[in-house]
């Protein structure tokens, strides 16, 4: 290799490594909108380094990062304001949401590198097919496996968002089902477990495929493989990228079957 194109190759790790470096944080509060670089957020909020036992890589791990908490009151979040949903958006369109009382004990720390290591150099994790690194930003908790199918660990984030959920995702919402029918139990398991990847009237996650418009998913697959399907998707799969559902019953199936079907009487119009 001649010297003009190490050259060249030395000026585009450069151009690549600093693009990387100045990743930002998109953060949006009821009444504003800011965008945090790495170096910003640590002039913010002061950075801990915190061991745990991460089930994503499935190992013990070191992290560095920051209080998901104080981050957002850093930002201009103030108890009181017009929201209780947290929306986490990763760079691939996968946005799960949790209710904001999650942070209020202050175990959500949003960290940016493994202990040690540059900003954003994460080891690769396995997603589906592909191993991906989980920079720029990866949610973890300090309880760590005592709260790996309680708690999101969503990684790749670009973005973080307060909201009122229901004014977000109006047309989720099982429209004339009881609070204690199937349909709208069915609705609260959706909200927590599915609605990261998938989208209802295209409100939702962008990971999966739309549930509801123009078709529902319920009048292209029969009841009963839906039902096998929903947790145990590699079963039909190998490496899909859907996690198994290991913790639901067979009567949280039937509940959610039973929302998918609801929602087929209140499809959106073609956008």
């Amino acid at each position: 290799m001649n010297r003009a194109w190490v050259l060249v190759l030395f000026l585009l790790c450069g151009v690549l490594s600093s693009a990387l470096y100045a990743q930002s944080l998109d953060i949006e509060l009821p009444d504003q909108k800011l965008s945090w670089t790495s170096a910003e957020i640590k002039q913010q909020v002061p950075v801990q380094r915190i061991k745990l036992f991460d089930p994503v890589y499935n190992s013990e791990k070191s992290f560095e990062g920051v209080s998901l908490l104080q981050l957002l009151k850093a930002a201009g979040y103030k108890p009181g304001q017009a929201a209780d949903e947290v929306v986490l958006t990763a760079s691939d369109g996968y946005a799960p949401s949790m209710p904001l009382e999650y942070l209020l004990d202050d175990q959500a720390v949003l960290v940016f590198a493994e202990s040690g290591k540059k900003d954003f150099d994460f080891e690769p994790v396995q997603q589906g097919k592909a191993m991906v690194s989980p920079a720029p930003f990866y949610l973890v908790w300090k309880q760590g496996k005592a709260v790996e199918k309680t708690r999101p660990w969503p990684y790749q984030l670009v973005k973080l968002e307060l909201v009122s959920f229901q004014q977000r995702y109006p047309k989720l919402y099982p429209t004339n089902a009881p609070q204690n029918s199937a349909a709208y139990l069915g609705f609260l398991l959706f909200k927590q477990s599915c609605i990261s990847c998938h989208s209802i009237n295209l409100q939702g996650g962008e990971l999966g495929p739309e549930l509801n418009a123009p078709k529902n998913v319920t009048e292209y697959w029969t009841e009963a493989h839906l039902k096998a399907f929903i947790p145990n998707a590699s079963g039909y799969r190998y490496k899909s990228k859907m996690p198994t559902f290991p913790q639901f019953s067979a009567e949280d199936i039937d509940h959610l079957v039973t929302y998918l079907k609801h929602m087929k009487e209140y499809k959106i119009q073609a956008p």
